[in-house]
């Protein structure tokens, strides 16, 4: 190379050596472009020309010098031809880089002949600083597209045409659906591909309409499923279009993919929102912000009459019926009305027809958060009923509180007029007991003179708890001995305790005053009542009663007395109801000990009375302590004697309010009469329907419901469940009255909302305890009652073959009347039994399976063992097979028909009996006609003239025919139905009439 050129090299581009130029300017021809800086060109340029301009001079010199000899001239002629090919690379390499750099510009490129150095070298810097340019424009490109492409909300991307789409491009967004970052889809390696994250049965989907744009306009958009790295189920929405090469080949798929799970899952919120609203039970409007209406959904249309074409646009004070109303609405619209609040009245509304029924309104504003609030939603429920009915129970409870005060006024001031009747039978006896008499006599008159004093004991109880009720008790204040009323309390229960072997110790502190001013004879009561209790719940070992002072306090002293038994004693739960009235330990302890449970109560009030306060101290199986203290005025002497005092029986469900739900008449009846045997108002429902009927009334009809299980319309688990889920009726005690005994059927019925469960066949001693378990505070006072609890002289009562005429009686509570009504009542409704069950095994399984439910509660009603038992296991079978009775269809109808004949026997087939009834022909077809009329206008009076038909035909013998009828017109409103039921009612009222 050239000193000089290499110098020039050397200076301008930093070439250290031949070696490093030559590597220089291969690199160049390789496009190293790099390597020659636009600013060092032109003075590397300028310093070759001025080179090659010296070089001709010298060259000119040369050649007029003679004396060069050969071999100069030789050397000079190769060294020139080396600049000139180095002088010609320079140029090649500076046409090369130009036109790499036209080309990369897109513009022409120069042809070999334009090798001007001087515009290769302008050219060429010119070229440099464009391409510059263009790159830092590029760069800026890039920089707004990763921009735009960053604040897109959704998945930005570029990818393969096949399944599993390996993507080219994709932005970060797609980390927010797939939980990937962009980096995993990318490149030959990538960690996971697209593809894989959609649902597999949406995948399918995705593939067509991808392969439709491929033969169609290029351009595609689907919904599909796609899975989340944490394993959520994701919704997308994918808009792409293939993009093709200038042949029309397809390349690749651009797209964006929007994740749309919110609006999805919104969609079917108000998906399910609406058709909750046009199938909900209520009627249900909604309006716009100024009031008027948008919508309204069936329910209104049917309770209301209004089609929507007929309301569009009204305001909901049209269908308002009384002035002051509309008042009440357009408060509800004025500005200064805060829309925040919820609106409820319940309001007379007219129907279409022109009639009026109570609506219970409900008014709640909707809002959105970006125009806050938009419309309301008003909810309505038919209160006509329950507004008809609260005036009535209103009255009636009225007149119900206004008797049960003049009662309790009466019994309390009758004490005196009661006693001494009583005590002049006791005082006669007591005489009469002086005299000479035979043994039988004087056995009679003991006997007599016993059952008398408990008889005042029951009737003072009675008395002084009606006059806690009507707030007349009086606390005697008088002076009396201590050690009388002890002694007193002694003599009246020494010879009890004798009788049992137990040992009454009865002892009085030292430090106790000898007389107190205060009320012996309530002294005594207390004293007495724990006493009695004592020796009544002790088997063996000792009662013990002690008094003693505890406090003195200037002119009152307080004592302090303990009634101690090695007895049954108590657990924590009968502790905390043991003082409540009528109530007892448990069942168990009422029916082995008897008793109403009004002794302690009455005791408790009686120590609150007289300044003190009682509780015990119980360990089940070993003994009760009982305390109690009282604060006395002392005294200096006393001379009073107490008298004696005893616990008392009643009737200790008296005031209580039953609802029967049961579809049996037998054990309607069976129920029923027990129930107001014990002072029980009862309410009869048919089934399950019938019970919300009732219940729908305000204030509610009854405290508990006893509530059988199998039911047609609606059973017993289901009418539970409807019940808990009003928030009224979630505290009325629901008792499971049924056949089975299974653990497993009581505990579906607590799972159901049910609070307990009695078996059948009733007992009544159980069925009783149980209902005074849940509802024992709702006790009101009971009635007198002067029959025996306990003992039935069963000689009265005529022995069936297969019956346990012991059973049947204690459940009936000797009644003898009902114990005849019940076995005819069982020949009447299961005469044909066998052949009903025989044509519902091949038409209705589940009822064939019910009616063996209905015989074998029947069968234990009535102390039918055996056939309860092939009942019971009928239905067990029916349950697991249903439809196939097996060997045991034979033996059921065996046991049923044996059953049948032995109640014959006994009950034989009486003479039927023309029906006692009778109207007024001419007015009940009117009211029929009438009646028929509303029913097929769907007119809502219906509902009164069908009342005015049943008070006609309250003697009408078939009583269930006008049950049904009432039942679709007043509670199921099905008016078809009630219309093909009054026929039937009509046709037989029609026949019995006319013969």
């Amino acid at each position: 190379m050239n000193r000089l050129l290499f110098r020039q090299l050397k200076r301008h581009f930093g070439w250290q050596d031949e070696a490093a130029c030559e590597a220089a300017l291969s690199a160049i021809e390789l496009g190293r472009l790099d390597l020659l800086p636009p600013e060092k060109i032109r003075g590397f340029l300028t310093a070759v020309a001025e080179a090659y301009e010296q070089g001709e001079r010298d060259l000119e010199l040369r050649s007029r010098s003679l004396e060069l000899s050969s071999t100069e001239l030789t050397q000079a002629n190769q060294d020139l031809r080396q600049e000139a090919i180095a002088r010609q690379r320079v140029i090649d390499s500076l046409w090369d880089t130009t036109n790499v750099l036209l080309q990369d510009l897109g513009r022409p490129t120069l042809a070999r002949d334009q090798t001007n150095l001087e515009q290769l070298s302008n050219l060429m810097l010119s070229l440099v600083q464009e391409k510059q340019q263009a790159e830092a424009a590029m760069l800026r490109k890039e920089a707004q597209f990763s921009t735009l492409v960053g604040n897109i909300p959704g998945v930005v991307f570029r990818c393969q045409l096949e399944y599993p789409w390996s993507m080219l491009f994709i932005n970060q967004q797609i980390h927010a659906i797939t939980g990937y970052t962009p980096e995993a889809f990318m490149g030959d390696a990538a960690e996971v591909h697209y593809g894989e994250f959609i649902q597999a049965s949406d995948l399918p989907a995705v593939e067509q309409v991808i392969n439709n744009a491929l033969a169609g306009d290029g351009r595609y958009n689907i919904e599909y499923r796609i899975h989340h790295r944490d394993g959520a189920i994701r919704w997308v929405f994918e808009r792409g279009q293939v993009v093709r090469s200038t042949e029309g080949h397809a390349l690749y798929l651009d797209g964006i993919i929007f994740d749309i799970t919110e609006q999805k899952h919104a969609a079917e919120r108000l998906r399910q929102l609406s058709a909750a609203i046009e199938a909900s039970p209520s009627p249900v409007v909604i309006t716009n912000a100024q009031g008027l209406i948008e919508y309204i959904n069936p329910k209104f249309e049917s309770i209301l009459g209004y089609q929507m074409d007929d309301v569009k646009q009204r305001r909901l004070d049209f269908f308002v019926a009384h002035p002051v109303d509309h008042a009440r609405f357009q408060s509800l619209w004025a500005a200064d009305v805060t829309p925040e609040l919820d609106w409820h009245y319940d309001i007379l509304h007219r129907h279409r027809r022109g009639h009026e029924l109570w609506m219970s309104l409900s008014i709640s504003p909707i809002y959105s958060e970006e125009q806050g609030m938009t419309h309301y939603v008003a909810v309505y429920e038919d209160i006509d009923v329950r507004k008809n009915a609260e005036a009535q129970l209103v009255a009636a409870k009225e007149a119900a509180d206004q008797a049960n005060q003049l009662k309790s006024d009466f019994l309390a001031n009758m004490s005196h007029e009661i006693r001494t009747p009583m005590n002049a039978i006791l005082g006669m006896t007591h005489l009469t007991l002086k005299t000479d008499l035979s043994s039988k006599q004087r056995d009679y008159l003991q006997k007599t003179s016993a059952a008398a004093e408990s008889l005042l004991h029951i009737l003072n109880d009675i008395l002084d708890f009606s006059k806690i009720e009507a707030n007349r008790l009086q606390i005697e204040i008088t002076p009396f001995r201590l050690a009388s009323v002890i002694e007193q309390v002694c003599a009246l229960h020494q010879m009890k305790a004798e009788e049992k072997g137990l040992s009454l110790n009865v002892t009085l502190a030292a430090d106790c005053p000898p007389a107190v001013i205060g009320d012996p004879l309530r002294l005594g009561q207390i004293l007495n009542n724990l006493v009695g209790n004592a020796i009544k719940f002790t088997q063996k070992g000792s009662v013990n009663v002690h008094l003693e002072r505890v406090a003195e306090l200037d002119k009152q002293i307080r004592l302090h007395a303990t009634v101690q038994d090695s007895g049954i004693g108590l657990n924590a739960d009968q502790i905390k109801k043991l003082f409540k009235p009528f109530s007892q330990a448990d069942g168990s302890t009422t029916r082995k000990f008897g008793g109403t449970g009004l002794g302690l109560s009455i005791s408790k009030r009686l120590v609150e009375l007289m300044g003190g306060d009682i509780w015990v101290e119980s360990t089940p199986n070993i003994g009760s302590i009982f305390h109690f203290t009282l604060l006395l005025d002392k005294c200096h002497e006393a001379q009073l004697q107490a008298e004696n005092d005893a616990h008392r029986d009643a009737k200790f469900l008296h005031g209580i309010r039953i609802l029967l739900v049961e579809d049996n008449p037998l054990n309607q009846q069976v129920a029923s009469e027990l129930l107001s045997g014990v002072g029980a108002s009862v309410i009869l429902a048919q089934h399950g329907g019938e019970a919300l009927g009732w219940l729908s009334i305000e204030p509610l009809p009854c405290d508990v419901i006893l509530m059988d299980l199998q039911m047609p319309v609606l059973d017993g688990n289901e009418t539970t469940r409807l019940l808990r889920s009003d928030p009224r009726l979630q505290s009325v005690p629901i008792i499971a009255m049924t056949a089975h005994a299974m653990s497993d059927e009581r505990q579906r019925c607590l799972d159901a909302g049910m609070n307990d469960y009695v078996t059948k066949p009733i007992q009544p001693d159980i069925l009783f305890a149980t209902i005074a378990k849940w509802v024992g505070d709702k006790i009101t006072t009971p009635e007198i009652c002067h029959t025996p609890f306990g003992y039935f002289d069963e000689s009265l009562f005529p022995v069936i073959e297969g019956v346990d005429t012991h059973d049947v009686v204690a459940r009936l509570m000797g009644d003898v009347q009902l114990y005849e009504m019940l076995f005819r009542q069982f020949l009447h409704d299961y005469q044909a039994a066998d052949q009903q069950f025989e044509q519902l095994l091949g038409s209705d399984w589940q009822a064939a399976e019910r009616l063996a439910h209905s015989i074998k509660g029947v069968a234990g009603t009535l102390g039918m063992s055996q056939l309860a038992e092939v009942a019971a296991k009928l239905e067990q079978r029916l349950r697991l097979n249903p439809g196939d009775a097996g060997d045991l269809k034979l033996a059921f109808t065996s046991s049923l028909n044996q059953m049948l004949q032995a109640v014959a026997k006994v009950y034989p087939a009486q003479e039927p009996t023309p029906p006692e009834f009778a109207f007024n022909t001419p007015d009940v077809m009117a009211l029929f006609d009438e009646l028929e009329q509303l029913l097929q206008n769907y007119d809502g009076d219906a509902v009164d003239r069908y009342e005015q038909l049943q008070l006609q035909l309250k003697r009408w013998p078939d009583q269930k025919m006008l049950d049904r009828l009432g039942y679709a017109i007043t509670s199921d409103f099905n008016f078809v139905h009630a219309q093909q039921y009054l026929q039937e009612l009509k046709q037989a009222v029609w026949g019995a009439s006319h013969g």
